[in-house]
């Protein structure tokens, strides 16, 4: 049952490394512990105690790699990873579960001669979620979340990246936890693109045998917002391969629901209200989340208190149109939506002739 840690204790025993032993005996004394057998839960934590002198045995990684280069680390550590706010398709949700709960029972797979594959990639958009998926596994599976940094990792001197790359594996392999690939794809492009250097090839054949090797016993997670650029036999080394796709209206109305629950939004009428969440669609979580703070800033600079439809669809029409709007485009934009000219005019502080000289100028063509 706990065949993985007994494993990984061996290895590093007769490989004399400490601190691996060290790591691998507090996780299985965690899972012992966990499943109810406290006696030998304390009785592995004592002997590890005992032999460094009766000093407080941590979960502290060992030393980080650094580039040979730079001298610059290579990894972020999160000792304990926050949990974010997730809000996922049922889809999505359900294949995460899956994953996660697949990893609790990796050692009854193979007792049945069924190795899983400890690899999970992520691919969809930019600020949907990836990245706080990472976090989220790591916390629930009570693991640090050791983060390769492709600044450092991508190193200026030929042959050093593969280099770098075994040094990330390497240092992960040595204890417990989920190791995250981020922007996966500059590592992991298209072996017959002809734009690139050999050395990006060679540095593919690296990470392959790295996968490999590693995900037998390593928990791995990749992210890529370009997965068009990926090299087919990235593909093949995934166990898991899930989509992280722009939110649904459903999880739009979610979201929204939730990030301004703190907000008064009384004055919103169903139907304003329905009108945000349409305009809503087709941006990602992390841009709802930005632009609804960008809300409350402006609330909080002009002391106001109660939010109002108008705040947040000009707020919608700046990040659309990344600031480049000016005030008879927001009126323009606020008709279309469907806003009374009355309230435009009430909300801008002009006369509804003016709003309807918006309406009927060339800009609304």
């Amino acid at each position: 049952m706990y065949y993985s840690e007994i494993t990984k204790i061996i290895e590093a025993g007769l490989d004399r490394d400490k601190d691996k032993v060290v790591n691998y005996a507090l996780l299985l004394a965690k899972k012992l512990n966990q499943d109810g057998d406290e006696k030998s839960s304390k009785r592995i934590t004592s002997v590890l105690s005992r032999k460094n002198n009766g000093s407080a045995i941590t979960d502290a990684l060992v030393a980080p790699p650094v580039d040979q280069e730079s001298r610059m680390g290579i990894v972020d550590i999160d000792y304990k990873p926050v949990v974010p706010q997730i809000i996922l398709s049922e889809s999505t949700r359900a294949r995460l579960d899956d994953f996660e709960n697949t990893i609790k029972i990796k050692d009854k797979l193979d007792d049945l001669g069924m190795p899983f594959n400890m690899s999970l990639l992520l691919y969809g958009p930019p600020g949907c979620g990836k990245t706080s998926i990472a976090n989220y596994l790591a916390n629930k599976l009570e693991l640090p979340l050791v983060t390769a940094r492709l600044d450092t990792l991508i190193s200026s001197l030929l042959g050093n990246t593969a280099k770098n790359l075994r040094r990330v594996f390497d240092f992960a392999s040595r204890q417990p936890c989920v190791l995250f690939l981020d922007e996966f794809d500059a590592i992991a492009k298209a072996r017959d693109d002809q734009h690139e250097l050999g050395e990006l090839k060679r540095v593919v054949n690296s990470l392959l045998q790295n996968i490999d090797a590693y995900c037998q016993h390593g928990i791995l997670v990749a992210a890529t917002n370009h997965q068009e650029l990926l090299d087919d036999a990235i593909w093949r080394r995934f166990q898991t391969i899930i989509e992280v796709p722009k939110p649904n209206p459903n999880e739009i109305r979610l979201l929204f629901g939730n990030i301004t629950n703190a907000l008064d939004m009384s004055h919103i009428i169903p139907k304003q209200f329905s009108i945000i969440i349409e305009q809503l669609n087709g941006l990602s979580y992390s841009d709802i989340q930005t632009l609804t703070q960008n809300v409350v800033k402006q609330m909080i600079i002009k002391d106001e208190t109660i939010a109002s439809s108008f705040d947040f669809l000009c707020e919608i029409a700046v990040f659309k149109y990344h600031g480049n709007v000016d005030r008879q485009e927001l009126i323009r934009y606020l008709l279309k939506c469907g806003l009374a000219q009355r309230a435009i005019a009430e909300y801008f502080h002009v006369s509804q002739r003016q709003v309807r000289n918006c309406l009927n100028s060339k800009g609304d063509e």
